[in-house]
């Protein structure tokens, strides 16, 4: 399992925004080296999940929706790739004629709920403050 760079992307502008409560989608893009049309799609499905906020106009630009500390890792993955699965019988249940006797099947499932976990239990608030300890923006 490998995370695409729209998750990569979308992670590190929930981190910039939770070190810089307030900023405007080309200061993250610049500070991110993330293409600026991309992030701003990006942004745009994280505002969609109540990730980010927007306003627009003068004094406007991208906020965090919630306390930092309320928004996992996973919920941002999932906000811009759908949900976190090791097999695509976890996406389509009942798909597979073997799901209720296959083994791979039960062992693939512990192993995702675990992944998972570990994601909902990363906030970004730690993420913030370990990124604020390294000294980098």
């Amino acid at each position: 399992m490998q995370l695409t760079r729209q998750a990569d992307y979308a992670a590190r502008a929930v981190v910039y925004l939770a070190v810089h409560p307030h900023a405007n989608i080309r200061e993250i893009a610049r500070e991110q080296h993330v293409p600026y049309e991309y992030l701003a799609k990006i942004l745009q499905k994280l505002a969609e999940a109540g990730i980010t906020s927007s306003q627009r106009g003068v004094g406007g630009g991208i906020a965090l929706a919630r306390p930092a500390a309320e928004i996992s890792l996973l919920e941002v993955i999932e906000a811009v790739e759908g949900p976190v699965a090791l097999n695509r019988c976890f996406i389509r249940p009942n798909e597979c004629p073997r799901e209720g006797f296959c083994s791979i099947h039960r062992e693939l499932a512990q192993i995702q709920g675990s992944i998972r976990q570990q994601l909902a239990d990363v906030d970004f608030a730690s993420l913030a403050r370990s990124e604020a300890e390294q000294g980098a923006d």
